[in-house]
């Protein structure tokens, strides 16, 4: 299976798989080497090692299907928001 297919077929296991290594909350900052590291990471579970370079092409491949869905909105070329609501952070009441 291609290594981008493995990623978008299991999107919300990845999603909490950078959850874990990455501060990633809901409308928070994203940026293209924390996506790519996780890319990296996660694909190994698969039984995929993949070349540092091979792994940018994959990321930028997830990036791309990300943006599609509207889970990612780019900034510039090294920066997305993410937008999924799913992982908010819980509000905070300020003190009295």
């Amino acid at each position: 299976m291609n290594p981008v297919q493995i990623i978008i077929e299991n999107q919300k296991n990845f999603l909490k798989y950078l959850i874990s290594k990455f501060p990633l909350y809901h409308e928070s900052i994203v940026f293209f080497r924390d996506v790519h590291y996780g890319v990296m990471n996660y694909l190994m579970a698969f039984k995929k090692k993949l070349k540092y370079s091979d792994a940018e092409e994959v990321t930028r491949g997830v990036i791309e299907e990300f943006e599609k869905k509207g889970l990612l909105k780019k900034v510039d070329k090294q920066t997305w928001l993410f937008n999924y609501p799913e992982f908010q952070l819980p509000r905070v009441k300020k003190a009295s």
